[in-house]
């Protein structure tokens, strides 16, 4: 198998090293790859297993979306075909129409999905989520001071039940296009929900087990209960 880091040294805010870690130590050093900047992804090119992208600064999302504007065309097609994936963070802004900053310039994104993210620096939210997607319990935490707008239902992932969605208006939160997955939450994501990172692993055919799988399972039920008990249900 070959598992893609896209640009770890610089896509890998807010906890997301702990997802790469998760990656490095499931499937081992051998099958992993890790594309610096500003190298085109080799999925793009297809031979990739699954795609690996964390979070990063505003600045940094600007750099990348001038090198990748050139690919969307690439980009649709890989997911179309079933490309195995997961964005965290703020990379899902990437994949939208664009990155629009209040009192600020518009930045187009690759317009692969009908959605604007709209930026208010300086007025963050900082939150824990729980919701479902299929028969999964997933949760995370969110830390932006961004919203979407437009069609954010047009591709659904999660259906938030504790938390908000990507704007007001919805209870969607974050992306699904095949096997392709996106989300603002962070975490790290692949690390706090054990049962559908192995769900999403057998999507490309890995049916093994997770490094410390015990563990990460006791501390999903102990995250469960606890915002369960802290919002009263």
């Amino acid at each position: 198998m070959l598992i893609e880091l896209i640009y770890p040294e610089i896509a890998n805010l807010l906890g997301e090293h702990g997802s790469m870690q998760l990656l490095e130590l499931t499937f081992g050093a051998q099958d992993l790859l890790y594309t610096p900047y500003p190298e085109r992804p080799r999925f793009l090119d297809g031979g990739v297993d699954f795609v690996y992208m964390g979070g990063m600064t505003e600045k940094t999302q600007a750099l990348i979306l001038a090198k990748w504007r050139p690919y969307a065309s690439a980009f649709a097609r890989r997911i179309a075909g079933g490309q195995a994936g997961f964005f965290a963070g703020n990379a899902l802004d990437l994949l939208g129409r664009s990155i629009v900053y209040v009192d600020g310039e518009t930045i187009p994104a690759l317009g692969l999905y009908p959605f604007d993210t709209l930026c208010r620096r300086y007025d963050r939210t900082n939150e824990i989520l729980s919701g479902r997607f299929r028969d999964f319990y997933l949760m995370g935490f969110r830390s932006q001071f961004t919203t979407q707008t437009g069609d954010t239902g047009a591709f659904p992932f999660i259906e938030v039940e504790y938390g908000s969605g990507m704007n007001a208006d919805t209870n969607n939160e974050g992306l699904n296009d095949k096997n392709f997955f996106a989300t603002s939450l962070n975490g790290p994501f692949l690390v706090l929900n054990p049962e559908f990172t192995k769900w999403l692993f057998s999507l490309f055919g890995y049916h093994g087990g997770l490094p410390f799988e015990e563990e990460l399972l006791a501390a999903a039920r102990i995250r469960r209960d606890d915002l369960a008990r802290a919002c009263g249900s």
